[in-house]
């Protein structure tokens, strides 16, 4: 089943985001997502587990809004098409919370990039396709949007003006000191 990455985004932006769910209501509609889907869902230890391995404060949110977007779109009843019996929910949750990491509730809800982001991650976690695209196309795509890479980029720029600015500030006081010494010869 390939999933329609605009209907969703349609979905999405179309449902109401009044307030975060409750972390334990998160808990259960993805669990339900596997249920439907006939793969055992994570038990509580395993979700205990998932916590301590994601060691982020943002973990509780990003579970939050895994369980908004299957329950505001079609993602979930299509996620439910996707998974295969005999998946393991917690090592397919355990990838996508890693792959997620850095991206908050706020940034997920409020930036295109970032929810589209989100639900490209969600869809290869699933090992699921997109309607219209290649896997390749779908790759490339999902590396054109990664935010580790934005991130690491944004800080290699100011690296860079950085070092620029220490360059011309050494230039300045140099071009400063010959200044000086040539006034004291003139004088």
């Amino acid at each position: 089943m390939a999933f329609d990455l605009r209907e969703l985004q349609t979905q999405l932006d179309a449902a109401p985001f009044v307030s975060p769910y409750p972390h334990d209501l998160s808990l259960a509609i993805v669990c339900d997502t596997f249920r439907l889907a006939q793969v055992r869902p994570p038990s509580l230890a395993d979700w205990t587990e998932l916590e301590q391995r994601a060691r982020s404060p943002l973990w509780r949110e990003q579970v939050m809004m895994l369980a908004y977007v299957l329950t505001s779109s079609s993602l979930g009843q299509e996620t439910a098409r996707t998974l295969h019996k005999g998946q393991d929910a917690t090592t397919l949750l355990q990838r996508f919370f890693q792959d997620v990491a850095p991206l908050t509730a706020e940034m997920v809800r409020s930036n295109a990039f970032r929810r589209e982001e989100f639900l490209r991650k969600w869809v290869r976690a699933v090992d699921g396709e997109w309607k219209g695209e290649s896997p390749k196309g779908s790759s490339s795509r999902l590396e054109q949007l990664d935010y580790r890479k934005a991130e690491a980029e944004m800080r290699r720029a100011e690296e860079a003006r950085k070092l620029e600015a220490d360059k011309r500030q050494q230039a300045l006081r140099e071009a400063e000191q010959r200044a000086a010494d040539a006034r004291g010869w003139r004088e």
